[in-house]
Formats: structure tokens, sequence, C-alpha cells
């Protein structure tokens, strides 16, 4: 199944209004906006930095295995960057009135799918 069919659907089941899949670097695998106004490849462009920041922080903490999710929230708006193998993460951008277990949810689905593309 192609990675824009797996972010589509996960955008549509969680009630999101996008999905990108990017490199650690922020280079876009491949992007779901459901309207043109959703510039989700913007949006998604710099999450491998916090990512990684968060990383750093859980690794210095002593926390054991990697981190698997963050989520950001604004005042209407909410953040979910999840990672996955090959140094790839997955992020939702979704309203913050959306129920954040779902997304989580519907994105490790989602993972699980990308992750068997990749082989």
């Amino acid at each position: 199944m192609p990675f824009n069919l797996i972010l589509t659907e996960l955008a549509k089941k969680s009630g999101a209004e996008g999905a990108v899949l990017l490199s650690l670097d922020g280079e876009v695998v491949a992007s779901f906006a459901a309207a043109p106004s959703v510039e989700i490849d913007l949006i998604g462009a710099h999450n491998g930095v916090i990512l990684n920041i968060v990383q750093d922080a859980a690794a210095r903490l002593k926390e054991p295995g990697q981190v698997k999710a963050v989520s950001i929230s604004t005042g209407n708006s909410r953040l979910t960057i999840c990672t996955l193998k090959e140094g790839l993460c997955l992020v939702l951008s979704m309203n913050k009135s959306r129920h954040l277990g779902k997304a989580l949810s519907e994105s490790r689905k989602a993972i699980a799918k990308i992750e068997k593309e990749l082989g």
C-alpha cells in the first residue's frame, strides 16, 4: 500500500487535518492534507528536530528505550509526532478537540503498515 494512501486513511480515521511521513532531518517522504490550506509539509518540517531534543532529554533522564510519541498542544491545535524505524517520524496535525488517544491508536496502526512496506 503506498504511503500516501496510508496517510490518507490515518487522517480520516483519526480526524486529523493532515499527516506527513518524514525523515528526522525534515525531508518529506509522503504527505496528506485534508484541504489546500493545510500546509502539512511545512508543519512537519522541523518536527524531527523537536523529536531529537525530546530523545536527548529522555536519554539524560536514563529512560530506557526510544521515545515513541510526543504531543504538542497550542490554543486550538495539536501536533503528534511518532517515531518509526529507519530514522523516520510521522506527524499528525489536528484540532485540539480531536481525541488524542484515537490519534495515537490510529498512528500505531499506520506505522505498522508503513514499516511493513519498508520491509
